[in-house]
């Protein structure tokens, strides 16, 4: 899955191979490979940093 995140200060962070993404109550969160080193990480991302996401099954 893709997932593009939209911060309140203007930036997007594009996000490949993501798995477990999980809307929570102060957020969401989701683990994903970095693309530049291959490591698999978690990510959590707060309502009050940002304005929106998208998520797009990976073709």
């Amino acid at each position: 899955m893709e997932l593009i995140v939209f911060t309140n200060n203007g930036q997007t962070y594009y996000f490949n191979n993501v798995e477990d993404f999980k809307p929570t109550t102060t957020g969401f969160s989701f683990s994903y490979v970095g693309k530049a080193t291959g490591v698999k990480r978690s990510a959590m991302f707060n309502n009050t940093s940002t304005v929106g996401y998208a998520l797009a099954p990976t073709k």
